[in-house]
């Protein structure tokens, strides 16, 4: 299997978690693609969250509908109604994606704003909140759907959402979860992963995998966080799933060694699982005790960039 991965790849992994065999090898890389896997689903609850929330709240401005053609999916903005204006990269994105669904449905098939939002990227509602302040947007915009999408935003005392200083904040968090996501996709050093603060500031950037496990952790508490300036209800959800659940499992120098152990077989997580407080004790008490002190842990470590 280590002439599929490439040695570039696996030399990356052996530098970094100082590896002395085949087995702790693929058992460290094994271990990284089993946090990936627990961390994508988070990751995706909040951009499917956060995408329909801002079509939503674009689409009560202008059309006073819970999903209206904003984007104006004919091109045609000419002789269009009400609908918001994109740079012209935007505007690109959205005919390709227009075009490519035309091609799966067929050329009868009615494409729906809905269609559309699910497919564009998380890059593309990234830039449009980015452009909310654009001179040809009608006055006051950036408030009134930053305001609807994040009604539960922290700091608007000093930091209102008409403020070129919360747009940019909310755009660097973005960029934060858009790189993780991509790094999950795309196969990449998800263990150096840096640790980000509110600001969406990039801050310490692991060096040793004790880190990998402080930082990750402060990522998933970002998402729930960032999640929560549109609900409440959004990371209450999330942390009620095994994803997170098997993604506190994971998270910690122990259940790495487990990995390392093992190599990463078949029977690797069972194994990890077993290796938790026998079901004499009160399970549930101790899991609950030891994700908040690693919560802590991961939020001390963001005071001090």
């Amino acid at each position: 299997m280590q002439s599929h991965l490439g040695q570039p790849r696996l030399a990356s992994v052996a530098n970094f978690f100082k590896t002395h065999s085949d087995d702790e090898l693929l058992g460290c890389y094994a271990w990284c693609q089993a946090v990936a896997s627990s961390l994508l689903p988070i990751l995706g609850d909040f951009e499917v969250a956060f995408r329909n929330t801002l079509h939503r709240a674009l689409s009560q401005h202008y059309g006073q509908q819970a999903s209206y053609d904003l984007m104006v999916l004919s091109g045609d903005t000419a002789n269009a109604p009400a609908h918001h204006r994109l740079n012209p990269q935007s505007r690109s994105d959205i005919n390709s994606m227009v075009g490519k669904i035309q091609g799966k449905k067929g050329g009868r098939y009615q494409i729906t704003p809905d269609d559309v939002v699910a497919a564009l990227s998380f890059g593309f509602w990234e830039v449009l909140v980015s452009n909310l302040d654009h001179r040809a947007h009608p006055q006051g915009l950036q408030a009134a759907i930053l305001a609807s999408v994040f009604p539960h935003a922290p700091d608007q005392a000093t930091c209102p959402y008409s403020t070129a200083a919360f747009r940019l904040r909310v755009t660097k968090l973005l960029a934060r979860l858009r790189d993780a996501r991509n790094r999950i996709g795309h196969h990449d050093a998800i263990w150096t992963f840096p640790e980000f603060d509110e600001q969406g500031k990039v801050g310490f950037i692991p060096r040793r995998p004790r880190h990998s496990v402080t930082s990750l952790q402060l990522l998933a508490n970002r998402v729930c966080w960032l999640a929560g300036w549109m609900s409440p209800s959004i990371p209450t959800y999330i942390q009620q799933t095994d994803h997170w659940w098997s993604l506190q499992t994971l998270l910690s120098q122990q259940a790495l060694a487990i990995y390392r152990r093992h190599g990463g077989r078949i029977g690797t997580y069972k194994a990890l699982l077993e290796d938790m407080p026998s079901t004499s004790k009160n399970h549930s008490v101790w899991f609950l005790d030891r994700l908040k002190a690693r919560q802590q842990r991961a939020q001390n470590r963001a005071y001090h960039f």
